[in-house]
């Protein structure tokens, strides 16, 4: 018998040696998992043989057992390197044949899927190439196509605003200009050479002298035409344009255009048209496509100048026009008739209900009276008629007049109508970029702003139709430096890019302040972005696989699953770091979860788990192993010397 029970102890040392072969073999084998051979005793069934008395005849393989523990997890450069960190296998299809493994070395295939180095496909949940959920369980195929734009629907603009500032310079008054007629629209008006010279000045810096043809001139259009002819017979042909409209008020314009541009037209005292001694016309804003420069004339009465008891209706900002009464007498200089205008308007009365600190009365250097609305800002304007008649005719030169507040109005290409400015890049429909610039304007008002919004240089569509000015947003600060309202402001902008046409963006200014310090910016921000390309990929801890982008964004590309055995025993080795699902395995939970639930592990990314082969202690199993066999050798050895001994028996 002891051949049997030798001949047994020789067949599972040689089994265990190829056990621990295999091991070693495999020790460089990423995610391998190292096997054992587990024994047992064989005993001869025996009805009669007491158990005190039997003797067993030999040895037998059990079971090879692998082990599936951790092993040590490696760095790499390769991002779809993939590391399980506890328990759970990684689900791969082949052609539909699923098996499962513990080694992440992977890759994308020329699909787009994720592989391994035998072309077996990674399973989990699959986006489409909008980064939405397309799936569950299915062989993740990664989508490299450019990442969306968005378009900007909020900016937010972070500011101090410095409380020290004055308003700007070109907005600080509405001066009131009046028309100028002829002395008679219907009598004759004649011309000598003593009073015919009109000398013009555009823009500060061209100078003629138009010398209208001596005649007399018995209606405006053929007097217009005089002065149109002897114009264009100087330098300034095609520059400066004579008309009348149907009161027979005649009106010179720069045909230069341009938001400075001037028009200075005088002529000797004897010339008939009263267009003062020196008359300067800035041009009136229409939003920012204005283009003529119009001459106007000023109101210049003849001194001293005698005024029965008269009413003035003034009116500012929109508001309901005050009654001003004008006392009666005879006042020697313009200067001595601006002071009582002024104390004709003070008398008013202050508050919503009066005029004054609203409205100040001066005098230019020809002796014009100007009426200025003291609230500065881009609305702000002033109205100003006779409510008796009396300051009709040719007393004051004109019966009605109005001015539009800020003579030169805000314009973003004139630095000295507006107190700060930012901007930053927003983004339309196709990703195309835009600038969009805030313009603060500091008011006469106390802790009062206007703010106006540009994109590229343009505004949103809202205009002013009192005034022709592109309407900006008045916001409010308490005595603490603290915005009180509005804390947004609707912007919609027309783009031509071929994107949405209307770019709507709500601009933010909640966080921004009011204080004694230099104006700047602590903070910008928008929600939009430009198209991008991928840059790379990342992987994270629940195996989300994320596609970064140049434009900064990220999107979903898929999310590796793993699956779990209550018997991983059960499984079945097929090679090339694969097992197969047995029934011995136990239940398999479908595709899979995601790593970090439940029991499962969690994924590092560029990372390898490497075999949990301990070489130190398999090699110690080794000559334990050999030994063994040395050993049921000798057992055999010394059986064959007992039966040879009985042999030679005589």
């Amino acid at each position: 018998m002891a051949f049997q029970q030798g001949l047994s102890g020789l067949s599972i040392a040689s089994k265990a040696l190829d056990a621990i072969s295999n091991n070693v073999s495999n020790s460089g084998t990423v995610g391998f998992k190292e096997a054992s051979a587990q024994f047992a005793d064989v005993f001869a069934a025996s009805l009669s043989a007491g158990s005190a008395t039997q003797v067993g005849i030999g040895a037998s393989v059990n079971k090879v057992s692998q082990q599936f523990t951790q092993g040590n997890i490696s760095t790499s450069s390769n991002t779809l390197d993939l590391a399980v960190n506890g328990a759970g296998f990684f689900r791969m299809s082949d052609a539909g044949t699923i098996t499962y493994s513990r080694n992440g070395q992977f890759h994308v295939d020329k699909e787009g899927y994720v592989v391994n180095s035998s072309g077996l496909r990674l399973t989990g949940n699959t986006y489409d190439a909008k980064g939405l959920p397309s799936g569950v369980g299915g062989e993740i195929q990664l989508s490299f196509g450019d990442a969306d734009p968005k378009a900007t629907t909020d900016a937010g603009y972070t500011v101090n605003l410095d409380s020290r500032s004055g308003s700007p310079k070109s907005l600080t008054q509405a001066l009131l200009k009046g028309t100028s007629t002829p002395v008679s629209s219907s009598a004759p008006l004649s011309f000598t050479a003593a009073n015919n010279d009109l000398t013009i000045t555009v823009d500060g810096e061209t100078t003629a002298t138009a010398k209208i043809a001596a005649s007399t001139y018995t209606d405006t259009s053929s007097l217009v035409a005089a002065i149109q002819t002897a114009i264009d017979q100087t330098t300034l042909k095609g520059r400066v344009t004579a008309s009348s409209d149907s009161s027979g008020i005649i009106t010179l314009n720069s045909t230069h255009g341009g938001r400075l541009s001037s028009l200075d037209v005088s002529g000797n005292a004897a010339m008939q048209l009263k267009l003062a001694p020196t008359a300067t016309a800035i041009m009136s804003v229409s939003g920012s496509n204005a283009t003529y420069a119009s001459l106007t004339g000023t109101v210049v009465p003849a001194y001293p100048l005698t005024i029965p008891a008269s009413v003035m209706n003034i009116a500012v900002d929109g508001g309901s026009a005050v009654a001003v009464s004008v006392p009666a007498g005879t006042y020697a200089t313009a200067a001595v008739l601006a002071t009582a205008l002024q104390a004709a308007v003070d008398a008013t009365g202050a508050g919503s209900s009066g005029l004054r600190g609203k409205v100040v009365v001066g005098t230019n250097p020809s002796d014009a009276i100007t009426f200025s609305s003291a609230t500065a800002g881009g609305t702000s304007k002033i109205v100003v008629s006779d409510g008796s008649g009396t300051l009709a005719g040719t007393t004051l030169g004109i019966p009605t007049f109005a001015a539009t507040a800020n003579t030169g109005g805000f314009s973003i290409t004139d630095p000295a109508s507006y107190t700060s400015t930012t901007s930053q890049t927003v983004y339309d429909s196709l990703g195309n970029p835009h600038t969009q610039s805030l313009y603060f304007v500091k008011t006469a008002q106390a802790n009062k702003w206007d703010v106006y919004t540009s994109l590229d240089g343009g505004f949103p569509p809202e205009i002013d139709p009192a005034t022709g000015l592109h309407s900006p947003t008045t916001v409010s600060f308490d005595s603490n430096g603290g915005l009180l309202t509005p804390k947004t402001i609707s912007t919609s902008y027309t783009v031509t890019t071929g994107a949405t046409k209307a770019l709507t963006v709500t601009v933010d200014l909640t966080n921004s302040t009011q204080f004694g310090n230099s104006f700047g910016v602590a903070k910008l921000s928008q929600n939009g972005y430009k198209p991008g390309s991928l840059s790379g990929l990342t992987v994270e801890a629940d195996g989300t696989i994320l596609g970064n982008f140049s434009n900064g964004q990220s999107r979903t590309m898929g999310q590796v699953l793993l699956t779990n055995f209550r018997n991983p025993n059960g499984l079945v080795s097929v090679g090339g770091n694969q097992w197969q699902w047995t029934p011995e395995a136990g239940a398999v939970d479908g595709a899979g979860a995601a790593p970090g639930t439940g029991t499962l592990g969690v994924l590092q990314s560029a990372a390898i788990e490497e075999s949990n082969v301990d070489l130190t202690s398999e090699l110690v199993n080794m000559i334990t192993q050999q030994r063994a066999y040395q050993a049921n050798a000798q057992s055999i050895k010394t059986q064959d010397q007992v039966l040879q001994t009985l042999v030679n028996l005589r």
